[in-house]
């Protein structure tokens, strides 16, 4: 684990400090600068590092108080040509934003820092963090590039966040966490949604209605399905009447057709009264898109006034 002194301020950076100050401009971050050189003679009076290798963007950078400023920049050696102990930590600055670029604060980890490989050995992303004092500078930012990689810590910090909001317990602490919560809890409330069975059934029903799917199956003498717009409003409908032998009956279908269908019936055979069933017919007569007739003929039995259970079915739109 690399270990650096804490950075200083070059005489530059003073300066700096004092022309933004002076100018009423910023005192502009600009850049990190890694680099492989032994230290200098004075830190104060360097203006650049001894053996430069690295340029790093900026990609956060925070304010932290009490005359001080922090920025971070995230290392890779996907372009590196070779490798080099990383020794040198630099931190550029200027004036306002037509300043002259200048080595602000500079550090040196001597013998107590990483190697860094060329682009030949892949390797995870390095954030290097610096902590500059700026003095009385009045107004203090940062070019921060977005275009940088997060960093695993950084990705930790977010996923940590995350699981700190999502979560199955229902209190007041995780509601302020999470103040979208209280939201989708209001919206589920008044959908009736309280666990994963609701959530499904309100699916269903809106399915259902959507798509114009209706059925009543309650009733086992007199059902219907409509199978809905997607398989053009085809409907059935089927039930079981008692029908006299050489009689007619007279069926109200559970729903109306609008505008047409097609009737079918099967009677069953009576084997007490050993009905011989000569022909049942079953029409729609005039009476319009809702009402069929049943009719038996029987034959070869003297109980022809007998009931006749006769299952029936429509099928039309």
């Amino acid at each position: 684990m690399a270990k650096y002194p804490a950075v200083i301020t070059t005489m530059a950076g003073t300066n700096t400090i004092a022309e933004a100050n002076a100018s009423k401009q910023a005192l502009i971050f600009t850049k990190i600068v890694i680099g492989a050189g032994d230290m200098p003679a004075s830190i104060p009076s360097a203006t650049a590092l001894t053996d430069k290798r690295l340029e790093l963007a900026i990609t956060k950078s925070v304010k932290t108080g009490d005359g001080q400023f922090m920025v971070q920049g995230l290392l890779s050696n996907k372009n590196l040509e070779a490798g080099f102990y990383a020794r040198e930590i630099g931190l550029m600055a200027k004036a306002g934003e037509n300043g002259q670029e200048v080595l602000f604060s500079y550090t040196n980890g001597g013998n107590y820092v990483d190697y860094i490989p060329d682009k030949n050995t892949p390797m995870d992303s390095y954030t290097f963090t610096i902590t500059t004092v700026i003095g009385n500078a009045e107004k203090v930012q940062a070019i921060v590039s977005d275009n940088g990689l997060a960093s695993a810590h950084d990705l930790n910090a977010i996923i940590q966040k995350v699981d700190n909001i999502i979560t199955n317990v229902d209190t007041v602490e995780m509601l302020a966490k999470a103040p979208s919560l209280q939201l989708v809890k209001t919206l589920l409330s008044l959908l009736n949604i309280k666990n994963a069975d609701d959530v499904i059934k309100a699916i269903v029903d809106k399915k259902e209605s959507d798509l114009g799917i209706r059925y009543d199956f309650t009733n086992p003498n007199a059902w219907y399905i409509c199978l809905g717009k997607l398989l053009g409003n085809f409907i059935i409908q089927g039930g079981n009447n008692l029908v006299r032998g050489n009689k007619e009956a007279t069926i109200t279908l559970p729903i109306s057709y609008r505008k047409f269908f097609i009737p079918v019936s099967n009677p069953e055979y009576d084997s007490i009264h050993k009905f011989n069933i000569n022909m049942v017919s079953m029409y729609s007569g005039m009476d319009g898109l809702n009402k069929v007739h049943l009719t038996t003929d029987v034959w070869g039995d003297s109980d022809v006034d007998k009931e006749i259970y006769c299952w029936w079915l429509t099928v039309g739109i």
